[in-house]
């Protein structure tokens, strides 16, 4: 480790960089925020309630929404409101790792880098399980750097370790990699093989498997549903070789961490691989390269989302910083001026909009989620001329954005179901019964749906909702159907 005055001058800059940015995400968030994702609106309609466990993800991303809705408000920035922090304490972390590992110089690149990395531009806008992971690997990382200096004496960095490994995985199961890259980097380095038979590593993972069983004991009493989603996400079942796949995956890490900071890491990890044992390189190459490895291989046989390899870009991030530190800081100024700017693009896409022309409605970033205020408000007014009726969906994302944008949010909803299976929040929550004798039906299926139609006595199609479409949002119209009188499935 190397010490360095922790209030110099790239310190004080790296700072009030993180500083700005953090105040820019803010006022985004406070006076021009994003509608919310199908995804996020799932997560609201999770955070309602207290459980130790939800359909597909562990609790923490509904217990952050439920802290910071219950300090501002439900609005779509205070939903999104704990991924900005989140990024925040990720970025601390990464200053300490930096410093720790090699002097304050690095960690002050490392902090600033992190928070302008495209992947966590786009994140902070978002709500998701990837910010509290992050923020939970970086913190165990650092403390089991700390740690290691005393592996016998069970001190507060150990239990820090187990506290950061425990809350990440109620964060996301992925935090898993992080007990797997530990164990690569055990065998791999010898200098690192004595923590084998510490005390305060094991004490640090027992703890961590603690705070964790909360979530393990839901499952159990579940049916196993979080496990049995994460499995499917896998989906190995099909061809088992997608090289096109591959391909894009690989294509994709270029855009989510900036193609400079992509070329250092495929150099920084080309030499942490010959780095001498006990080094820093070889230890963050231990917590980057397995996951990158993993996922690259998954994207092959099945496929792989860009953002899965995220738990690599804390340890990535450091590797590919320090590599350019001791080299050519130039490349990190050019990498910092070009993540700006598309974090400017990004967050400010209707004043670029005009120099686009017709690309712009591909290229809309949000083009998603556009209008679905517009369209919550009109079934809002459809059913509250219909009192008492109870909102019927037949997709998750519909319903999802149904519940959050319709003013009263229609808890009461149900979800179209008649194979009786559980494959969403809504199929898990939701059920209805014969004799239900009004429902207003949205769906996105052009066709009259026969196959729901004659479940009913009578069905009239009233409406047909196209606010968020004609705003360029990617999507079909959504038909609006008045059922009385269900005659059960």
């Amino acid at each position: 480790m190397h010490s360095d005055t922790p209030f110099s001058r790239p310190v004080r800059l790296a700072a009030l960089t993180v500083a700005g940015v953090i105040l820019w995400r803010l006022a985004i968030l406070a006076f021009a925020s994003p509608n919310l994702s199908f995804d996020e609106a799932q997560y609201w309609a999770w955070a309602q309630t207290f459980q130790l466990g939800y359909y597909s993800k562990p609790p923490m991303v509904a217990w952050a929404i439920a802290g910071t809705t219950a300090l501002c408000g439900d609005g779509e920035g205070c939903v999104k409101l704990s991924s900005v922090l989140a990024h925040l304490v990720t970025a601390g972390l990464l200053f300490l790792l930096g410093r720790d590992l090699w002097n304050a110089r690095v960690g002050a690149w490392a902090m600033v880098a992190w928070v302008t990395l495209p992947a966590v531009s786009l994140s902070s806008m978002l709500i998701s399980t990837d910010p509290f992971l992050l923020a939970c690997w970086a913190g165990a990382l650092w403390c089991l750097v700390r740690g290691r200096a005393q592996p016998e004496k069970i001190s507060r960095w150990w239990l820090g370790f187990g506290l950061f490994l425990g809350l990440g995985l109620l964060s996301k199961y992925a935090m898993a990699f992080f007990l797997a890259s530990l164990a690569v980097w055990l065998i791999w380095d010898r200098e690192a093989r004595p923590l084998w038979k510490s005390r305060g590593l094991w004490a640090g993972i027992g703890l961590g498997l603690a705070v964790y069983a909360p979530n393990l004991v839901w499952n159990a009493l579940n049916g196993f549903v979080s496990y049995e989603h994460t499995k499917d996400n896998a989906n190995l079942g099909g061809t088992l070789f997608h090289p096109d796949k591959m391909a894009e995956f690989v294509g994709g890490q270029f855009a989510v961490f900036g193609p400079i900071l992509m070329v250092a890491l495929v150099m920084a990890l080309v030499a942490g691989f010959r780095s001498r044992p006990g080094s820093a390189p070889r230890l963050l190459v231990s917590f980057a390269a397995p996951v990158f490895l993993v996922m690259t291989l998954e994207s092959l046989l099945s496929r792989a989302n860009a953002n899965w390899t995220a738990p690599a870009f804390v340890a990535g991030l450091l590797l590919a910083v320090a590599w350019l530190a001791e080299r050519r800081t130039a490349w990190l100024w050019a990498s910092l001026a070009l993540h700006l700017a598309a974090m400017g693009g990004l967050y400010h896409f209707e004043t670029v909009r005009p120099l686009l022309g017709e690309r712009a409605a591909k290229l809309d970033p949000m083009r998603r989620v556009r209008g679905w205020e517009m369209v919550g408000e009109r079934l809002s007014a459809i059913l509250a001329a219909h009192p008492g009726a109870r909102l019927l969906g037949d997709e998750r994302k519909i319903l999802a954005s149904l519940v959050y944008y319709v003013r009263p949010h229609p808890f009461d909803f149900a979800k179209w179901n008649p194979e009786g299976r559980v494959r969403d929040h809504y199929d898990q929550t939701s059920s209805l019964a014969v004799g239900e004798p009004l429902m207003i039906y949205a769906t996105q299926n052009p066709e009259p749906p026969q196959d729901v139609i004659r479940r009913f006595d009578r069905a009239e199609h009233i409406d047909t909702i196209r606010d968020h479409i004609d705003l360029g949002a990617r999507g079909r119209p959504l038909l609006v159907w008045r059922l009385t009188g269900f005659k059960g499935y």
